[in-house]
């Protein structure tokens, strides 16, 4: 090859470089690491609903619908689930390109010779709005935050574009003016961004509300986009499989489209909460961007305003507060919805790096700017891909699966004409088996039914018991405070009445005495690994009414865990004779050694002290090691090896204390103590958790008790999929407020964190994996007279 075309074919690897291109990596990533089979909950709904062409739960996500039909009809090969994950990987890939989009032609248009600076700054942007955490969770399952993410890059790029390219056309306005209206048909979240839209095209196009052709080519196609809409009322009456029937009449419509029984968690916290608030999302946003990131998209926003880019600045500044301020103040999934906010942030910071690579032109030389670039690119995109990609996939995920084969496994030929009574998590799954598979559990041997608010668990419970047996998908401790038991049976509890003295089959006996409180039976699986929450049932009986409290302790080789009577029956309340079945899960070291280990149980007197019965065998149970355990030496607390405190700390006015302090923290009635907790993942967890943060007495009685998911509601550990990974940090700041009738006196601050549905407790561990509690106690208040 002559030299003359060796330099061509440079050159051409090299636009190739910096053209959009590279950002076709993204989607191979989100390939390799989506989700084959159903994934639980919303997912799963949107997957069968779109197969059956049903109408979702508020606001009921027409165009989801309707593009996952698309893919599911037109993509020939894959599972139907995997099919409509393909849905989401599109979604994210758009995103980015447009992220790409819109970074080019806010450089681009700084003057002609910003080429390869507008390409280079496109694809920092790409990859790192693409490979942000959060971003590449929600790409690789079925949701629809993802495409709401999309549709907010999409119109940044498109006003981009028009601003750039001659803003007396109107070809991309048009384009603007269709997809915000698909967006609106998909979630009304996107008119929050609304506003910096409008004041956008009025700043860069005063004269626009006089051209009347232009604003009803726009008007037209944004009701094109709204078109959408009519699939609820066409589709509604016609005898839908899934989803309400009314939607054809106005107030039914605008129920579901306008999710009006959600408002309840809208704008949920006060002015006084917002600097906590905004703690909260720099936190969130430390997971998706490394802080050089972050200080490039800071650049980014002060080259905007110094260049003249200041309608530019209006409308990312706009979109972004619009957004992340109102979705910040809310209490579901909030880290979902922050999926735009975070995309803004990754834009600005491709601007910021041509900033700075154009303030450094004629200060360094080009290999020493070269250098820099290379050295933010690798402390950017190329550290959130060495970091994510060993944990954030979801290949192995089979919840959905598991779910379904539970059913047909414990119920399928068993004639039990039973009821299993589901939370939405549960059901899901079951709807994806009937209407999509066509399996449905015969009658005869069980009916599943779903829970909802409108129709609780224990009504549901007493409205179904007379007809037969009844089963919950999982622990619920309003039943048992009714009065029944909870006897776990497979991947379900059995609703049962009260002094059943019969040991269920399949448990595994021990030669127990009977004239004692004893454990008389147990369910324990053999292979395990380091680290795993291991499910330990345990069958309990005492043969004559007692007031002390009986527990069990297991013992796993060297590893002790001393349970407490934290969501259990406890023993006051059994009756004579009765056989009590509960679980006692517990959860191993990760860095126990592989091997095999002795395990026994013995049932302790916690009103008396002693054991009530000599060390019983359980078997042996084997485990396996674990690779790359966490660390947890560093650790105030490790809540089920699965969340630890990595430090906490309390203010109160000039005094500032960090856990675990000893000098009393002084307070006065009335006074506010603003505590801040710093969360580590540890392992996924299996469900979500609830932090609970309490003032206690010397006699443990909570006073004032603060009890929410994570970050104020804004980081669940695990909604449909495990949204907490291994190794990240979470800061969590709470405003404790002293009643200001509260006498004088020492209180206690008390934290941990339970099951949101269950409410059991997630116990502590020491160094060596031993039981040590339930709680981690920060310190102590010393609450003063109100009189100065």
């Amino acid at each position: 090859m002559s030299l003359p075309r060796v330099k061509t074919a440079g050159r051409h690897l090299a636009r190739l470089a910096l053209s959009p291109a590279p950002l076709l990596l993204l989607p191979v990533l989100y390939l390799t690491t989506m989700a084959h089979g159903l994934v639980i909950g919303d997912p799963a709904e949107y997957t069968f609903v779109a197969h059956v062409l049903g109408i979702a739960h508020p606001p009921g996500y027409a165009l989801i619908t309707l593009l996952g039909k698309l893919f599911q009809t037109l993509i020939p090969f894959g599972e139907i689930p995997w099919r409509t994950h393909l849905l989401s990987v599109t979604a994210a890939t758009v995103a980015a390109l447009a992220v790409y989009g819109a970074a080019y032609y806010a450089v681009a248009r700084a003057g002609s010779n910003h080429e390869v600076r507008a390409r280079l700054a496109g694809l920092f942007a790409g990859f790192s709005a693409g490979l942000a955490i959060s971003q590449w969770q929600h790409a690789i399952h079925t949701n629809p935050h993802i495409i709401t993410a999309a549709f907010l890059a999409v119109n940044l790029f498109l006003l981009t574009r028009w601003w750039a390219r001659d803003p007396d056309r109107s070809r991309d306005l048009i384009w603007f003016s269709l997809s915000a209206g698909l967006g609106v048909t998909h979630h009304p979240l996107t008119v929050f961004a609304f506003p910096a839209y409008a004041l956008f095209i009025l700043t860069v196009r005063p004269g626009i509300l006089r051209q009347g052709r232009t604003l009803l080519a726009m008007v037209g196609c944004a009701l094109l986009g709204l078109a959408v809409w009519l699939y609820y009322p066409v589709r509604s009456p016609m005898e839908p499989v899934f989803g309400p029937a009314d939607m054809n009449t106005l107030d039914g419509f605008l129920n579901v489209a306008l999710a009006r029984g959600l408002r309840v968690n809208l704008f949920f916290f006060g002015l006084a909460d917002q600097w906590d608030r905004a703690r909260v999302f720099g936190s969130l946003l430390r997971l998706q961007l490394s802080l050089p990131t972050i200080a490039l998209a800071m650049a980014g926003l002060t080259w905007l305003w110094r260049r003249a880019h200041r309608p530019l600045l209006l409308l990312y500044g706009l979109a972004f507060l619009g957004q992340a301020a109102f979705v910040i103040n809310t209490v579901q999934d909030v880290i979902a919805y922050l999926l735009g906010p975070f995309l803004v942030v990754g834009l600005l910071a491709g601007i910021g790096l041509a900033s700075v690579d154009g303030l450094l032109e004629t200060r360094l030389s080009r290999r020493e700017r070269v250098l820099l670039l290379a050295t933010f690119i690798l402390l950017g995109p190329a550290l959130q891909l060495a970091r994510n990609l060993p944990r954030v996939s979801l290949r192995a995920y089979d919840e959905g699966d598991r779910a379904i084969a539970a059913l047909f496994a414990q119920f399928d030929g068993s004639g039990e004409g039973a009821v299993l009574l589901n939370d939405w998590e549960r059901m899901t799954p079951l709807w994806y088996s009937r209407f999509v598979e066509r399996r449905w559990p015969d009658l005869a041997d069980v009916r599943p039914e779903f829970v909802s608010t409108a129709r609780p668990w224990l009504p549901s419970v007493f409205d179904t018991l007379p007809g037969g047996p009844v089963y919950l998908s999982g622990y619920r401790p309003e039943i048992v405070a009714a009065g029944f038991r909870l006897r776990p049976a497979g991947s379900y509890y059995q609703v049962v009445e009260p002094g059943d003295e019969s040991v269920p089959a399949g448990l595994t006996r021990l030669p127990a005495a009977w004239d004692a409180p004893a454990v008389v039976a147990y369910d324990l699986p053999r292979q395990v690994t380091a680290g795993d929450f291991v499910p330990l049932t345990l069958a309990l009986r005492a043969p004559a009414a007692t007031p002390d409290f009986y527990v069990p302790e297991v013992q796993v080789g060297p590893v002790r865990f001393p349970f407490t009577t934290d969501s259990h029956v406890v023993s006051p309340l059994w009756l004579p004779g009765e056989v009590i079945v509960e679980r006692f899960d517990f959860a191993l070291p990760h860095d126990l050694a592989a091997g095999d280990y002795p395990v026994t149980v013995v049932l302790r007197n916690l009103s008396q002290g002693g054991a009530a019965n000599a060390p019983l065998s359980l078997g042996t149970l084997t485990v396996a090691h674990r690779a790359n355990p966490p660390g947890t030496g560093g650790l105030l607390a490790n809540f089920r090896q699965r969340v630890g405190l990595a430090g906490a700390g309390a203010r109160r006015g000039l005094a500032r204390r960090q856990a675990p302090w000893v000098e009393p923290l002084p307070a006065r009635p009335g006074d506010v103590i603003h505590l801040s907790l710093t969360w580590e993942a540890l392992a996924r967890a299996e469900e979500s958790y609830t932090v609970f943060v309490h003032l206690i007495d010397a006699q443990d009685r909570p006073l004032v008790t603060l009890d929410y998911t994570p970050l104020g509601g804004a980081a669940p550990t695990h909604l449909w999929i495990p949204r907490w990974l291994p190794g990240q940090r979470y800061l969590d700041p709470y405003r404790l407020i002293v009643p200001p009738d509260l006498a004088p006196g020492t209180y206690r601050v008390e934290v941990g964190l339970y099951e949101m549905t269950g409410l059991r407790r997630l116990h502590l561990a020491d160094a060596t994996g031993n039981l040590t509690g339930d709680r981690y106690i920060l310190g102590e208040v010393e609450v003063i007279s109100s009189t100065p």
